[in-house]
């Protein structure tokens, strides 16, 4: 009879269909390319428990291939010749071919047949005159009953994950950057788009693991990492920073300079400006869009750690 989709995978007729998912798990991973790189047989093995599972895991495909493995049995048993035809000899028959991909027992894309006739012959004769013409119907005559074969579901498309870190200015202004597929050896260009944030996502369409049958390939999905920055953080499109003054610039107050994400501002520090106070420029944020951001700065005042004996005595006589 050929392949037997149940030995295949190794489970018996009767297994249900979260016992053929499993078995199907178990070898799919014990054979799939990636842990076999250039082994041709793990590969063919990888593919006919993919086209056994594929078969079993389906109610209607199931149906039809226990039908087909029903008679094939009885053929191969001694039915000789099929009713007014040529029949199936000795049984020989490789019906795994009947549900691979394609339009027929040679092409490329499951296809599979409805049929009625299960207690008798009649719906399986419209299965075999589906491939080999007529010579099945009785008394020699081809079977006209307007089925039509159904079409088989898309294969789900195999998508792949990746991470990739990229700096908070890249992130904030958007850069060009290379990757390698480690699972294809491609090298891709990606896009990062301007103000993406960490844990945003970029899709590449058809960029991910092609098919294993040969159909439409999954995509490749990346998850953008943003590095800290030591002088920056970022807050939706606020950012985050600080400035140090000393003690005499907190008491008096002076105009001093703050480095942003681009260039470099004059920020006024007012007299009296205590230590953790947050002041906040508008405008100086990130641009998103048509929205931007404010830049927050934290003043941190240095207080000395020796004084002169003069300082000492000035601070003495300050009032509490």
């Amino acid at each position: 009879m050929g392949k037997d989709f149940y030995q295949v995978l190794g489970v018996s007729e009767s297994a249900s269909p979260e016992e053929v998912k499993k078995a199907f798990r178990k070898l799919a991973k014990r054979y799939h390319p990636d842990r076999h790189h250039g082994d041709k047989a793990a590969e063919q093995k990888f593919k006919e428990v993919s086209e056994a599972y594929n078969t079993l895991s389906d109610k209607n495909k199931r149906a039809e291939y226990d039908t087909l493995r029903r008679y094939g049995a009885f053929a191969g048993a001694g039915a000789g010749q099929g009713r007014g035809g040529g029949g199936f000899g000795n049984g020989n028959v490789d019906f795994s071919q009947f549900f691979r991909e394609g339009s027929g027992p040679q092409g490329g894309g499951f296809q599979t047949f409805r049929s009625s006739g299960i207690d008798g012959m009649d719906g399986f004769e419209d299965i075999l005159a589906s491939f080999f013409g007529g010579g099945f119907a009785s008394g020699g005559s081809r079977t006209k009953t307007g089925r039509r074969a159904r079409q088989t579901r898309p294969q789900k498309k195999r998508h792949v994950n990746m991470s990739l870190t990229v700096s908070l200015r890249e992130a904030a202004f958007g850069t060009t950057r290379k990757i390698r597929d480690s699972h294809t050896g491609r090298t891709l260009s990606v896009k990062i788009p301007a103000g993406i944030e960490n844990g945003g996502k970029i899709r590449l369409a058809g960029q991910g693991r092609p098919d294993t049958f040969g159909g439409i390939g999954g995509d490749l999905i990346l998850t953008v990492q943003v590095m800290s920055d030591q002088n920056f953080q970022r807050k939706g499109n606020d950012i985050h920073t600080s400035v140090g003054i000393s003690f005499k610039q907190a008491a008096l107050g002076d105009k001093v300079q703050v480095k942003t994400l681009t260039k470099t501002v004059a920020v006024n520090i007012p007299a009296g400006t205590q230590p953790g106070t947050v002041l906040r420029l508008r405008g100086v944020g990130l641009a998103v869009g048509d929205a931007r951001g404010d830049l927050y700065v934290r003043v941190d005042v240095a207080i000395p750690k020796t004084l002169t004996e003069q300082q000492r005595q000035m601070l003495d006589e300050w009032p509490e």
